[in-house]
């Protein structure tokens, strides 16, 4: 049988289950809401510019 490594130390897994503890509220078990994460719902990017098929880059302006 392999032993699992802890996620949060440098040793083998002692069944503690710290890993499965909320990091926000330590007296519940996660239930993956993702609140202690910094999720964003959209994502913005900036296009400097469009190459065409020539290849060319045309700035769209």
């Amino acid at each position: 049988m392999e032993v699992q490594k802890c996620v949060l130390y440098d040793r083998d897994c002692i069944g503690c289950l710290e890993c499965e503890m909320c990091d926000l509220d330590p007296s519940k078990v996660c239930d993956n809401c993702g609140k202690c994460l910094d999720i964003r719902d959209d994502a913005v990017i900036r296009i400097d510019g469009i190459y065409g098929e020539t290849g060319q880059k045309s700035n769209g302006k």
